[in-house]
């Protein structure tokens, strides 16, 4: 097994995309199937497809801001394809930083707005409740997506190197889990601080407290 961690660069962002729709597909995930709607789907598109170019949009903003570290696992023995990739949020520290976590929605035709809108205002809300007026100013926010290859141990790699990260720095690492990745991330030592539903399915708000 040829796997290898790295740093994400603006070449990877294509294959980060469609892992992510991927991964996150509307046939299988409620968020997905939530904000990109049948009806809003563009002409002759498969389900899933219509999130390709927003989150591409999204994941290159990710990648060139100050505060997002970007990683993924290539493959060396499929000629270094992109099999995983993670997103770690550093904590807020200044008035930029704080700026930088309000980034303008990119365009997106087959996006249910509103949807999305509500789904934000109901993770910043749990936010809210875990850490008060400090917000996320002292986690590491990780956010992970696997890809096809599954049981290879890749959302692993990617979840361990957050964790030490967040250790060296003695800051608490803290994530939204659906369904699905709740057993991955207890498993890794998180623990479930509260479920809360969304669009009508429980999620899970997750820590592992280095303070």
């Amino acid at each position: 097994m040829a796997l290898r961690l790295r740093s994400a660069i603006d070449a990877d962002m294509d294959a980060i995309a469609a892992i992510s729709a991927a991964a996150f597909h509307p046939t299988t995930d409620a968020i997905a199937r939530r904000l990109f709607p049948p009806h809003l789907r563009p002409p002759d598109m498969q389900a899933g497809d219509a999130a390709r170019p927003w989150r591409l949009a999204r994941k290159t903003s990710k990648l060139h801001a100050k505060r997002t570290v970007m990683m993924v696992v290539v493959d060396d023995a499929l000629d270094g394809t992109i099999v995983g990739f993670s997103v770690w949020e550093a904590p807020v520290r200044g008035k930029e930083d704080e700026e930088e976590m309000h980034l303008p929605e990119q365009p997106c035709a087959g996006l249910d707005r509103a949807a999305l809108a509500e789904m934000q205002s109901i993770v910043a809300g749990d936010a809210k409740r875990r850490f008060g007026q400090r917000d996320t100013k002292d986690i590491w926010h990780y956010i992970g997506v696997d890809p096809e290859h599954q049981r290879r141990g890749i959302g692993k790699m990617l979840l361990d190197w957050g964790l030490e990260q967040a250790v060296k720095e003695g800051i608490d690492c803290y994530l939204v889990a659906t369904p699905a990745g709740r057993p991955f991330y207890q498993a890794a030592g998180f623990d479930v601080v509260e479920s809360f539903p969304i669009f009508g399915v429980p999620h899970y708000s997750m820590m592992i407290r280095n303070t």
